[in-house]
């Protein structure tokens, strides 16, 4: 090996060094940039192509290589984070939306409905306990008026989960607006990531910005991520392709009505029971997890379950009151059913159209004891209907701290998996200082090969003069 080709040696080794440390100080500069993943030179040593019989023996290598700057990271533990915090993002949506569940229908303060079919109850038996015609009229209006408190407060609740309703149906949209925008710009950083590979440049930088946005996508829709050779991913959602290299396809949010609901749909095709379903390019696609699959499981079944839930005591509200007042109190016009004789049925009852019929002239008007027979068989069988809304509120609180404890939980779980992943992929001050130390000695000792064979070179040159 000739001294010139030392030099060359020395001058590569200078070049690995000095680019060790200005990789290093991109590391240190983005120590605080979110999705930032820590670059690394990757370099080997240079062989000699010495073949054949004017080989030289006793040669070292050519010097050190730079094969490029990679990325680094775990496929692995990138995948569980996002995973992790997608179940989180649904979970703490889930928990946001029981918990406007339990605001509505939740049972607290003198106003609530516990409270007044509390108030109801009594006035059936004050009625019932009434011997003559002494109070007779205003104990028959108190029964009446609070019945129309009752069935009010019912209709309202109704009205409010159907507010919900159209408030989730309005989030899903934005959610699929927003999963849209940002396939379109992975969809970009996919055509960008291909050509600079092609080209032989580092595309890490725009690997990162992408990976920020697959975790933005995921958080949403728990998409999954297939990686491709040339560089580009694939994002699937359910089993529909959101991204496919640089095309992206839209998602729109639909509503299926349902038509189970027969009473429902006499009365018109009620909104909660209508399904919202979401579709990728013309195919109807299931989120996985994230805060979009909570938002259509809230719409298509915690309401729809809640709004079962409250026709059902609406049903057991007026079955019962009109079994055993012989008659038709309550009724609900949307429920399909007769309202004559024998005034009661075994039918469901439509929450939002529950009213009281009568107005005026209830039973017992005669003043006798012995006409007290409705009052007191309906007062007697009311506990059953506040047993049943006091089940309903119970149950009601358990699912939404339920939903309180799974969202802290899985809070919890992604933040342990994002704390594995930025251990792999972020910036470590203490070892990007170690790196800067070693490249910066083996820059000098670089530099000192160099200076040397210089100086020997000089020498000979003064030789031969």
């Amino acid at each position: 090996m000739s001294t010139f080709s030392g030099i060359n040696t020395a001058r590569r080794a200078l070049g690995a060094a000095q680019l060790g440390m200005e990789t290093t100080g991109q590391n240190i500069a983005n120590v605080n940039t979110p999705g930032y993943s820590r670059q690394r030179v990757e370099q080997s040593a240079s062989v000699l192509n010495q073949t054949g019989q004017f080989t030289q023996k006793h040669v070292p290598g050519d010097g050190v290589v730079v094969n490029g700057l990679s990325r680094v990271s775990d496929a692995l533990a990138t995948a569980t984070a996002r995973q992790d915090s997608a179940a989180a993002q649904e979970q703490a949506t889930a928990a946001t939306i029981w918990s406007g569940v339990e605001n509505v229908l939740g049972d607290t303060g003198a106003s609530g409905l516990s409270e007044n079919l509390k108030d109801l109850s009594s006035a059936w038996n004050d009625l019932a306990s009434k011997s003559g015609t002494d109070g007779l009229a205003g104990a028959q209006s108190l029964v009446i008026t609070r019945s129309q408190t009752v069935a009010t407060q019912v209709v309202g609740m109704n009205s409010q989960l159907e507010e919900q309703y159209d408030q989730l149906g309005l989030q899903a949209d934005t959610l699929a607006t927003q999963a849209g925008t940002i396939a379109k710009n992975v969809a970009k950083l996919n055509a960008g990531i291909r050509e600079t590979l092609a080209n032989g440049a580092s595309a890490n930088e725009l690997m990162d910005q992408r990976d920020q946005l697959l975790n933005q996508l995921s958080d949403l829709t728990g998409s999954r991520v297939v990686n491709r050779e040339n560089g580009t991913v694939d994002v699937l959602v359910g089993n529909a392709a959101l991204v496919t290299g640089d095309v992206s396809h839209e998602l729109t949010v639909g509503v299926q009505v349902s038509t189970t609901d027969k009473t429902a749909v006499a009365a018109g095709a009620q909104k909660i029971g209508n399904q919202l379903v979401l579709s990728i390019g013309g195919q109807v696609a299931e989120p996985a997890a994230g805060s979009l699959k909570a938002t259509l499981d809230g719409a298509n079944k915690t309401l729809v379950d809640q709004k079962s839930d409250l026709d059902d005591f609406a049903t057991t509200l007026t079955n019962t009151v009109n079994k055993a007042y012989d008659g038709t109190f309550f009724q609900s016009v949307a429920s399909g059913w007769d309202a004559g004789a024998p005034g009661y049925t075994t039918a469901k009852v439509d929450a939002s159209q529950l009213t009281v019929a009568v107005t005026s002239g209830l039973r017992d008007s005669s003043g006798t004891s012995a006409d007290r027979t409705y009052a007191k068989a309906v007062s007697s069988a009311f506990a059953g209907v506040k047993s049943e809304w006091r089940t309903n509120v119970t149950n009601l609180a358990a699912s939404t701290q339920s939903a309180s404890n799974r969202a802290e939980l899985s809070a919890q779980v992604s933040l342990k998996s994002s704390a594995v992943r930025d251990g792999v992929s972020g910036v470590n001050l203490d070892e990007e200082m170690t790196n800067l130390v070693a490249y910066q000695h083996a820059y000098s000792a670089a530099a000192k090969v160099l200076t040397t064979m210089d100086e020997a070179l000089q020498s000979l040159l003064n030789m031969v003069r």
